[in-house]
């Protein structure tokens, strides 16, 4: 496997936002489902392993702090208060090491998010290949997941810095089904717009559900 011309490509298609990138990927003998797919688990096996190793140095901070708070005389409430905290911070550290199921998890997610794009695409006039589309698709998605893992080893700027990728790989999904499928920017972006704002629909559908149970039971 040629991980040199990989990364040149996951480096272009990130770094040249522009319908011409996309155009000349398009047009690679490597765009089919199969590079695509291989792509995703080279990913996902990245991230599931850094995913480990943050929750490995989250536990061992956690109980640094445990260690110090049972030698800061502290009254036993606030004690116990604290303990509670770190604890509760252990389990989330530990489980952590669940990211090992995203290898498997992750191309199966990747396979129905491009089937969705695929079809809202067709439906609106898109003249486009699947396994083409999934090869732009993937030349986004698995740099930029494996780029946000390593942001989550820095607190706070990390975060801020991963909302600002996510934002930025909309706009590259945009223009990669504008060209995968042939749109006019208008159909390109309303295939970009139905899917989040069917999610976020059904979001909020759920939290008032939850809240409307949350009240029933409290009465």
């Amino acid at each position: 496997m040629d991980f040199a011309g990989i990364l040149q490509t996951w480096i272009r298609v990130l770094s040249g936002p522009n319908e011409e990138t996309f155009e000349r990927e398009k047009a690679s003998p490597n765009a089919n489902l199969m590079t695509a797919l291989i792509w995703t688990v080279i990913a996902a096996l990245i991230t599931a392993i850094l995913g480990f190793i943050q929750s490995l140095l989250f536990s061992a901070s956690a109980q640094g702090m445990m260690g110090m708070i049972s030698r800061m005389n502290l009254p036993p409430e606030s004690a116990a208060r604290m303990n509670q905290m770190m604890a509760n911070g252990l389990f989330a550290g530990a489980s952590g090491a669940g990211a090992l199921a995203g290898i498997f998890l992750t191309p199966i997610f990747f396979l129905v998010g491009v089937g969705i794009i695929h079809l809202i695409a067709k439906v609106l006039g898109g003249q486009g290949d699947f396994g083409r589309y999934a090869y732009l698709a993937a030349a986004i998605g698995a740099p930029l997941s494996i780029i946000t893992a390593f942001l989550g080893f820095i607190p706070v700027v990390g975060g801020c810095v991963s909302f600002i990728l996510l934002i930025y790989s909309i706009f590259l999904n945009y223009l990669a089904i504008k060209v995968g499928y042939n749109l006019t920017s208008g159909r390109a972006m309303a295939v970009i717009a139905i899917p989040l704002i069917v999610g976020l629909v059904a979001v909020i559908c759920i939290a008032l559900v939850a809240a409307v149970g949350v009240a029933g039971m409290g009465n």
